[in-house]
């Protein structure tokens, strides 16, 4: 099985006087970086949030967004301060007696003083607020790993398709590896009948030199191990555990090294045109790869 880097997730809990919003986004990233955003006056609460991203994620970058709201409408709403309200109620009645004339101060008044309001002090409840910001973050969690494992079935379909692909092409290089051997040896033979002329060489010196570099012509080895690293991929992800982005970016660059080898090794028409469409195919799986977790 394979999981994707990509989410997202979004999470609301209320209780005890608390409003609790969480928003979660996964990314691709080579390491796991997670990022909390939180209110400043609750940054106490943001290693907890790291810890239940950290412990179900192991690659990517999650950004989470946590807001928090009081509910309650006593620590809300400002309220009106005694002795700050009895304080200018004084200072417009002193200001009324020094005018003498005029309406005396009313309660209307009183209430238009901006400095009279002030906002109660936030009690923080933090073992509540703990539950409900664990509640949340988890419940984003538990969203974008859903998204991950989702996007995780979309990607495999498309390894497989391209393996099958792959080994498609391969078995048309495998078939043409003995003639491909047979008509370097050819060619080889005949250059060197070009080059002695009437002379005559060696033989069985001749004959291990042809040997030696007709064997470095064989792709055989390239093609088993090629083979072996597709069995690998696909072991990687038909098994129980989520496969490993790193360990399968690592197999297919070996891939695309046998494929290299063994386009440089032949001239062959149809092994070079295989070689092509299989090299196709790796780049892609490539590109693929940087998406699994």
């Amino acid at each position: 099985m394979i999981y994707s880097m990509t989410g997202f997730g979004r999470s609301r809990k209320e209780g005890a006087g608390y409003s609790v919003n969480v928003e979660m986004r996964a990314l691709n990233g080579r390491q796991l970086d997670i990022s909390v955003r939180m209110p400043k006056n609750f940054f106490e609460f943001e290693d907890s949030c790291r810890k239940i991203v950290s412990e179900k994620f192991r690659r990517g970058r999650i950004d989470t967004y946590v807001q928090i709201e009081s509910t309650d409408i006593g620590q809300k709403a400002p309220r009106i301060s005694m002795v700050l309200a009895q304080y200018y109620w004084n200072q417009l009645e002193d200001v009324h007696t020094w005018i003498s004339k005029g309406e005396k101060p009313r309660l209307e008044h009183l209430l238009r003083i901006p400095h009279i309001y002030e906002m109660p002090e936030a009690r923080i409840d933090s073992e509540t607020l703990q539950g409900l910001i664990s509640g949340a973050v988890s419940e984003a969690v538990e969203q974008v790993f859903k998204m991950r494992a989702l996007e995780g079935e979309s990607l495999l379909k498309d390894f497989s398709a391209r393996i099958e692909a792959i080994r498609s092409d391969l078995e048309v290089v495998r078939k043409r590896a003995g003639a491909v051997r047979d008509e370097y040896k050819a060619k080889l033979d005949e250059r060197l009948k070009q080059l002695l002329g009437g002379t005559e060489p060696d033989e069985n010196r001749l004959l291990q030199e042809i040997a030696f570099l007709v064997d470095r012509s064989d792709i055989n080895e390239e093609i088993v191990r090629l083979g072996s690293h597709l069995d690998q991929i696909e072991s990687l992800l038909s098994g129980s555990k989520p496969a490993d982005g790193r360990r399968l970016d690592f197999i297919i660059q070996e891939l695309h090294r046998e494929a290299n080898t063994i386009g440089s090794k032949t001239t062959d028409m149809e092994t070079v045109g295989a070689v092509v469409r299989i090299k196709t195919e790796i780049g892609k799986l490539k590109e693929q790869a940087q998406n699994v977790e």
